[in-house]
């Protein structure tokens, strides 16, 4: 007794093999665009984080008199942070003897300036 042969073939067709690779690959185009986004908004926020820490130093150091030109109403950071500058506007206040200062550390083109800005009450 012979056994007979089934004719059925168990792989993939070329179209559905196609299928699967487009798939793929618009996923992966996908996911290419979602990690250099990633990478841009991670960036951004270094520099936001840096700009912080900057003006909390530029701040502390108006506001215990050891800035270097406390008469001084814009400037840059020292190396490393040669990027950023740093604008201060001093505003009296109702309060007698007491001043507001705005710190804003900027950095960017000069087009697309992109900034934080301190506010502190100091006593003048």
């Amino acid at each position: 007794m012979s056994k007979g042969r089934s004719s059925t073939n168990s792989g993939f067709t070329l179209l559905e093999i196609m299928i699967a690779l487009s798939i793929v690959g618009i996923t992966m185009v996908v996911m290419l665009g979602l990690a250099q986004r990633s990478i841009l908004v991670n960036s951004r926020l270094q520099q936001m984080t840096r700009a912080t820490l900057l003006a909390k130093q530029k701040m502390a150091e108006i506001e215990h008199g050891i800035s270097s030109g406390l008469d001084q109403h814009k400037g840059e950071f020292a190396e490393p942070n040669q990027d950023f500058r740093w604008r201060r506007i001093t505003t009296p206040t109702p309060i007698t003897g007491i001043a507001q200062i705005d710190l804003s550390v900027i950095w960017g083109d000069e087009q697309e300036n992109e900034l934080v800005t301190l506010t502190s009450f100091i006593k003048e």
